[in-house]
């Protein structure tokens, strides 16, 4: 080997033993360290974990005095409560619980007469010191009787009488008073805008008539969608959360970790034993600001009103009638509303209304829901694939579709004065189109009393045909036929009902024992 090649030799050992000095430095360096990490680990999420225990213990000493057992009683029905199949076939057309009709399912598993006879009950909170508290709308409706479980003193064991102040069907949300001769705690709305997906929320309410419960989890999602209980409507913007939610929880409040409502508990998806299933929703506090002090000050909330029949455009239809962003198709306009005196048309899309876009029905309702009645609003729509604009005054949207009963009208008030327990009403194209019936004349069933024959087998928005083999078109001829019928003293009544389904309409018949 020569005096170069060794040089050569020894050099590139003096590399090797560097690099070897280096990895193993390295190495311990590495080592060294990762016993304090190690160590450090366990100490830190012990930290963390009792901060977030103390801010858990923090909320629920703030938020629990301000939160209230409500209990009702409702003639033959009653608020939320823990049946499993009613629940799993109530949640398939509707969030959470009423029972206005019987509609909680049917065969075994349909609610009897003696269920709908008890007492319901629900949650709230206090809104304002002198008594003002906030629920959801289905949890009183219809109730003869509010009392309220106070738990801002220790050991009072009272029932606070109290009294609907308003009640928006429509939202969800109403407020109930009580006197309690003395000032109360109260929780304040915060932004549920502002609160980040996966933010740690507590739900605080009575489920299982179990009062003072709190649940913790986070936000799960936002913007979700929900049928309303008021038929064919939807509730928006609303909060999903993991926070375990079950009967009772309705109208209790959802807070972040500063203790504020950011949501109003309103709904749940029943697990495979009747409780929660890990799916919760609640109201946004955004849209409780705005509902609230109307219901306070003016008892109901106004909203404006077009009149006309609506349907979301599919994809394709976006195309084929030159919308790519979106529009609201006109499928009716109602004789005698708002837009009948307006040059709006059947067929018309509505692509915008004061010049913000409406891609959707739910935009659109919104938008003239939050218009007051008189206000004059400016369509854009497309017609034939060219724009125009079209000015419609509006009107005040009618009991019927607020959620409500109308006084007087061409209502039957059967269930006041006959044993089926039916209240009809005409059917009209404008109905049709808001109940989503095709049919567009005929008897239309509005409601059925929970202590009725009829409970369990009839429901809001089926269309009677014939009673006992008598053709009916009208809600007169309907009344008509069942007095007839009382007078024979008949047994039983037979009722062909029809109803939409996912196949188109079915008519079915529907025996009734008669307990005239």
């Amino acid at each position: 080997m020569t005096s170069r090649e060794d040089a050569s030799h020894r050099h590139s050992h003096l590399i090797l033993i560097l690099l070897s000095v280096l990895v193993g430095a390295f190495v311990a360096t590495m080592a060294c360290r990762m016993p304090e990490q190690t160590g450090q680990t366990p100490a830190m999420a012990q930290g963390a974990a009792a901060d977030l225990e103390t801010s858990f213990v923090r909320v629920a000493e703030q938020t629990l005095p301000a939160v209230v057992r409500i209990n009702v009683q409702v003639p033959g029905g009653a608020g939320d409560r823990p049946s499993q199949g009613q629940m799993e076939e109530f949640f398939k057309r509707f969030p959470f619980f009423r029972d206005q009709g019987g509609q909680g399912g049917q065969g075994e598993d349909a609610p009897t007469p003696e269920q709908f006879r008890r007492e319901g009950m629900g949650s709230g909170w206090i809104y304002s010191e002198d008594g003002y508290i906030v629920t959801n709308a289905h949890v009183v409706q219809g109730a003869t009787k509010i009392t309220v479980e106070l738990h801002d003193r220790n050991g009072d064991t009272k029932e606070y009488p109290a009294t609907l102040v308003g009640n928006d069907p429509r939202t969800e949300l109403a407020v109930v008073k009580v006197d309690a001769g003395r000032k109360l705690p109260t929780l304040v709305l915060g932004d549920s805008d502002a609160a980040p997906i996966a933010s740690w929320v507590m739900a605080v309410g009575s489920p299982f008539q179990l009062e003072q419960t709190v649940t913790v989890g986070v936000i799960s999602a936002k913007s979700r969608f929900l049928p309303g209980t008021v038929r064919n409507t939807r509730l928006g913007d609303i909060i999903q959360t993991d926070a375990a939610i079950n009967p009772g929880n309705s109208g209790g409040p959802l807070v972040n970790l500063k203790g504020e409502v950011i949501g109003i508990s309103v709904a749940y998806r029943p697990g495979q034993f009747g409780g929660n299933a890990g799916i919760g929703f609640a109201i946004p506090a955004k849209t409780a600001e705005q509902v609230i002090p109307d219901l306070i000050e003016n008892k109901k909330i106004a909203r404006g009103w077009l009149g006309i029949g609506i349907d979301d455009l599919s994809d394709h239809q976006k195309e084929f009638f030159g919308a790519p962003d979106g529009g609201v198709w006109v499928s009716n306009v109602g004789e005698g509303s708002p837009a009948a005196d307006s040059e709006l048309q059947v067929e018309d899309i509505v692509v915008a209304i004061d010049g913000v876009p409406t891609p959707d029905t739910w935009t659109l309702q919104t938008i003239v829901a939050a218009s007051g009645p008189g206000e004059t609003i400016t369509l854009k729509v497309l017609r034939n694939k060219k724009e125009r604009e079209i000015k419609v005054t509006l009107g005040e949207m009618p009991a019927r579709y607020a959620g409500f009963d109308e006084e007087g009208g061409d209502d039957v008030a059967v269930a006041a004065d006959a044993p089926l327990g039916i209240t009809v009403s005409d059917l009209d194209a404008e109905i049709a189109g808001q109940l989503g019936i095709k049919r567009t004349e005929g008897v239309v069933i509005k409601k059925v009393a929970g202590d009725s024959p009829a409970a369990g087998r009839l429901a809001p928005g089926m269309v009677v045909l014939k009673v006992s083999g008598q053709a009916v078109a009208t809600a007169a001829e309907y009344r008509e036929k069942l007095d007839a019928l009382k007078a024979e003293n008949a047994d039983v009544v037979v009722l062909h009902v029809e109803t939409e389904g996912e196949q188109g309409a079915a008519v079915s018949l529907v025996d009734i024992d008669a307990e005239w």
